[in-house]
């Protein structure tokens, strides 16, 4: 796949992954631990990091990211605007702390057959998640999932930098 970002007057248009096909977003719904990831500002440093996600009555959902950061809890509220086509395409709201006016793309690019362990995208690569139902992947199907990160989706496997669960 080939990705493109176009610059034009200092802006850049994203282009979207092509997404999991037909997700059961009840499925979908629960705890998700972050494995690994590219690091960014929000998450650096963080440890023992999970999404709980709850859909909503109105087909939004909520999201609550937990981890440890600089030794105490930290705590991001957000909300899912699920694309009403695409249930595995998103726009992420931050709630706690509010930011106003910005909306992040959120796609679910890899899920398994059993819901257990899924990876999210961001269009131009620079973010991306590795999550699992459990606190550990094993091996053959973490380096599964980095295979086809960068083989589909033109991911390097190298940015993606494990996250420590210890508790």
């Amino acid at each position: 796949m080939i990705h493109i970002i176009i610059i034009t007057f200092g802006i850049s248009l994203l282009f979207p992954h092509e997404t999991v096909k037909n997700l059961n977003i009840k499925e979908f719904m629960g705890r998700w631990y972050v494995i690994s990831l590219i690091p960014n500002w929000i998450e650096k440093d963080a440890t023992n990091s999970y999404d709980d996600y709850k859909l909503n009555d109105d087909g939004t959902v909520d999201i609550t990211y937990h981890a440890i950061q600089n030794n105490s809890k930290k705590q991001i509220k957000q909300k899912g605007i699920i694309d009403k086509n695409n249930p595995a395409k998103w726009e992420i709201k931050f709630i706690k702390p509010w930011v106003p006016f910005f909306k992040a793309p959120y796609e679910v690019i890899y899920i398994d057959k059993d819901y257990q362990n899924m990876a999210v995208g961001y269009p131009d690569n620079t973010f991306g998640w590795i999550m699992s139902r459990d606190t550990s992947i094993d091996s053959l199907s973490y380096a599964k999932i980095l295979d086809e990160l960068e083989n589909k989706f033109g991911y390097s496997k190298e940015e993606f930098k494990k996250v420590l669960h210890d508790n």
